[in-house]
């Protein structure tokens, strides 16, 4: 059994089960069974996961709000042109959408390269047209895997609520408040590593202050301190001094 594996297995309970990015997974995992190059996200049962697969539903979902506001206005547009500008309008709509940025560029559909992305950015009229008029329904053969096209930028963005830590050139390190976890993630998007917070001999935890705390944990990791690591964990109370002792004989 690993470190990782350890804090994990004795993790009190969070509060992930009952927030915002399960409830939101119960309510809209089903757009992934649908979608056969993301079903497997359909089945998430670990906290990165069901942020993994909240990303991708909300790029979805961000796909289908703009095609539908853009195709009722431009309906409107026909009847009334004096109406509210095309741009302003989906301006107005895209305010209130989570994005990704790159380059300067907000991305809200990166399901899609950059090239089709940018077309729900600001070329909503190329919607209306072929080629590009079958990303409406039979848009699976332009789908790419966005954790390896857009990588640990994904989770910096309005996809998440995840608090980042740190970048490095190929890793980052990033806070879930809710799952009270440590995530570091590498280039590739995928998690290299999970440091589980608050285990259960822990009878008072101190959930206060905690950037600061586990910047220092953080730090160690970095370091690939596994000592050193524990010790910070021990000392800003993350973890039970039991805990520790496990950790120690287990490496024995």
């Amino acid at each position: 059994m690993t470190l990782y594996q350890l804090l994990a297995d004795n993790q009190a309970p969070t509060s992930f089960d009952h927030g915002d990015e399960m409830a939101f997974y119960n309510r809209y995992s089903y757009k992934l069974s649908d979608n056969e190059p993301f079903a497997y996200l359909s089945k998430m049962v670990d906290s990165f996961g069901i942020i993994r697969a909240n990303i991708v539903l909300r790029a979805i979902m961000n796909k289908e709000e703009i095609e539908k506001e853009f195709f009722a206005h431009s309906k409107l547009l026909e009847k009334n042109p004096e109406l509210t500008p095309m741009k302003e309008f989906m301006d107005n709509v895209t305010s209130t959408l989570p994005y990704l940025e790159v380059g300067g560029e907000k991305i809200y559909v990166p399901i899609f390269p950059s090239s089709l992305a940018s077309i729900y950015t600001n070329s909503y009229e190329k919607l209306s047209v072929p080629p590009y008029k079958k990303l409406l329904k039979d848009y699976e053969a332009a789908l790419i895997d966005p954790f390896d096209y857009y990588g640990a930028a994904l989770y910096d963005s309005y996809f998440t609520k995840l608090v980042i830590l740190r970048k490095t050139e190929n890793s980052m390190a990033a806070y879930d408040y809710d799952a009270e976890c440590i995530y570091f993630i590498n280039e590739e998007g995928r998690l290299d590593a999970k440091i589980a917070l608050f285990d259960k001999g822990l009878t008072k935890p101190l959930k206060n202050h905690m950037i600061p705390r586990i910047q220092k944990v953080v730090d160690a990791y970095y370091e690939n301190d596994r000592d050193k690591m524990l010790n910070v964990l021990l000392k800003e109370k993350l973890i039970s001094d039991a805990l520790r002792k496990k950790a120690d004989e287990k490496k024995k």
